[in-house]
């Protein structure tokens, strides 16, 4: 087995433990809930706690599991390809380190598993109004 795969499923084990631990404490779901909520196997899900898995968990699988949970899908692939985001991209703006800061901590309260839906939206129309253009009137 190489690194990248046991980088990917201890990630994505941390991030089953962080959703399957925030469906227990604010709905007070248990595993065998989740599992029967997401339709995913309840050993798959013990699977996925444990790192144990030869192969990538399917796609329908961890779909199914994050809509269950109301998660975004996006925080799931992150953690299955945790090298993918440890890089920065080509030519990536250079800010200063305190806008930098704040922007790495909005994104990683958009996918922290416990962060609700509601808390997610109020995120996400907020950075739509920043991100509007601004008005061309002066006043």
């Amino acid at each position: 087995m190489v690194d990248t795969q046991r980088a990917a499923q201890g990630a994505f084990a941390q991030f089953v433990r962080h959703a399957v631990d925030a469906a227990h404490e604010e709905q007070g779901w248990s595993i065998r809930q989740v599992a029967a909520r997401s339709g995913v196997g309840r050993s798959t899900v013990f699977r996925w706690l444990s790192g144990d898995w030869e192969h990538h968990p399917e796609l329908p699988k961890v779909r199914a599991f994050c809509a269950a949970l109301d998660l975004p899908l996006g925080a799931a692939l992150r953690a299955l390809t945790p090298l993918a985001h440890t890089t920065s991209p080509p030519d990536a703006p250079v800010t200063d380190p305190a806008t930098e800061a704040l922007l790495v901590a909005v994104r990683d309260r958009l996918v922290d598993p416990r962060t609700t839906a509601a808390e997610r939206e109020h995120i996400r129309a907020a950075l739509c109004r920043l991100a509007r253009p601004r008005s061309s009137r002066a006043g």
